[in-house]
């Protein structure tokens, strides 16, 4: 141990994250010989893919879908390969490649390694519409977590809206899971029907994944589940919980269209618009990301491999760009042996990884013809719809500053405290940035977007702290980081009196 209050920790690889991505990194990594630790926030490892049944919960092993059993799979894969996975485990800080702060076991811990292979994941984004804070809407994964890890539904009466293939799979499981969806609304156009050409490419690519999505949307209809193309979320209502949702068709800037407004009566509504590539902590190290406007994401610079632009880190699956979970299973793959080659434990035979990645970016090209949709961010929301919710600041508020003039992410944090919050900014600023460029005319960059601080994740400050009496961990961890670095993390002395 480095001190009474903190460990040090050596290792020749670590992953953060134990989703698709970073489960296949580490079992490749492990079968090269190498000592791999794995950090996972989650009770369980799995990730939003693989999600595990949570603490208590027995499954029949041979009546789970095909999903639930292959992440069991590769779970017991990485362990048999000799990888160390922890659980619970709160990474707060990325002071370089080889430091990486964490929370384990109750305890703080700097993780030294030689490779580092950033397997984060991502979480999803919702759009602000009036009312959309209120108990009972929660997004489309949390409903899968409350159906997959708990055996409950999120509700009796459920509405579904968003973007994208997740609301179809999750509505189809809801439903035979026996639970009542009232309506799927999507943003795109009927898909399988709007673009032949995309259906053939998937096809011819991954057929298995395609005859998925016939199955899905096949069950839905003979169950009689009323789908809205073209069509978004517009209003929930409701007090203590959600009564009523309230949809309507959408024209191609992603405005509602007058006189097309449709109610349903409910107490859950789910929503997904897509994904938000989780990266602070390949940000806060100086990894290269360029953001795109049209997706409001990041997106890593990076190879297929995951080889970011710092020496040493990878960035894996949907933590550098989304992908999905087959690109993100191939690149971990290749991160692994990438990093392998990397400690004189390869040459690896690759050529199967690389195809499969090859085979299942065309694949997602295809599908997201299927549901290309328009953009939706703020078009939604009135002057009194939350932008911040942890801080509770309105639109109305953001536009009043920008009335007078606040033209930067810092003014606005300054004058709102947008950002401020538990969740760091991580949702609410890509709705600024929108906000910003619509009254500006300009782009956003990653370097106008909030700087990725320590901790990343809530941490209690007991955890920080370290034992009673000693310095505490945080501060010792920073001052053996800085020392490292040749940097002096200490004051300046004051000068004596004469």
């Amino acid at each position: 141990p480095a001190s009474n209050n903190w460990s040090e920790t050596k290792t020749d690889v670590l992953v953060v994250g134990g989703g698709p991505a970073g489960l296949a990194a580490a079992r490749v990594a492990a079968a090269a010989g190498l000592d791999v630790l794995v950090l996972d926030e989650r009770r369980k490892p799995g990730g939003q893919y693989f999600k595990q049944p949570a603490e208590g919960f027995r499954i029949d092993e041979s009546r789970v879908d095909a999903q639930f059993a292959e992440g069991m799979r590769l779970l017991r894969a990485a362990r048999a390969a000799g990888a160390k996975i922890v659980s619970n485990a709160a990474v707060w800080g990325a002071f370089g490649p080889d430091a990486i702060a964490a929370v384990t076991d109750g305890r703080t811990q700097l993780i030294r390694a030689q490779r580092l292979i950033l397997a984060t994941g991502a979480y999803e984004r919702a759009v602000p519409v009036p009312g959309w804070t209120t108990p009972g809407v929660m997004t489309t994964g949390a409903a899968q977590t409350f159906l997959r890890a708990y055996q409950v539904a999120p509700g009796e009466r459920i509405l579904i809206a968003g973007n994208g293939p997740l609301n179809l799979q999750v509505a189809h499981e809801l439903m035979r899971a026996g639970a009542k969806v009232v309506a799927l609304v999507e943003t795109a156009a009927a898909p399988f029907l709007s673009a032949p050409g995309a259906v053939m490419s998937m096809a011819l690519t991954a057929p298995g994944l395609l005859g998925a999505g016939l199955r899905q949307t096949l069950g839905l209809r003979l169950r009689r589940v009323r789908m809205l193309y073209r069509h978004a979320l517009v209003g929930v209502e409701g007090s203590d919980r959600v009564t009523r949702a309230t949809v309507a068709a959408i024209d191609a800037t992603g405005r509602a269209i007058e006189g097309t407004r449709k109610s349903f009566d409910v107490d859950s509504v789910c929503v997904n618009y897509g994904f938000l590539p989780q990266n602070e902590l390949a940000r806060a190290l100086g990894c290269a990301f360029h953001f795109d406007p049209r997706t409001a994401s990041f997106a890593a610079q990076r190879g297929d491999d995951g080889r970011s632009s710092l020496p040493g880190v990878f960035i894996v699956g949907d933590a550098g760009g989304m992908r999905g979970a087959r690109v993100a299973l191939a690149q971990g793959a290749l991160a692994g042996a990438a990093a392998a080659a990397d400690l004189g434990r390869g040459p690896t035979d690759i050529t199967a990884w690389k195809q499969e990645l090859r085979t299942h970016q065309r694949f997602q090209d295809a599908l997201w013809q299927l549901f290309a949709a328009p953009a939706l961010i703020n078009q939604l929301a009135d002057s009194g719809t939350l932008i911040c919710r942890c801080e509770e600041v309105a639109r109305g508020t953001i536009d009043d500053r920008l009335d007078r003039q606040a033209r930067t992410f810092g003014t606005i944090k300054r004058t709102t405290r947008l950002g401020m919050g538990q969740c760091q900014g991580r949702y609410c600023s890509t709705l600024c940035a929108d906000l910003l460029r619509d009254r500006t005319g300009g782009e956003s960059s990653a370097d106008d977007f909030f700087a990725p601080r320590a901790p990343a994740k809530p941490v209690a400050i007991a955890q920080l702290a370290g034992d009673a009496g000693a310095e505490p961990a945080a501060v010792d961890i920073l001052r053996t980081v800085g020392r490292d670095a040749n940097i002096c993390l200490d004051p300046p002395a004051r000068p004596t009196a004469p």
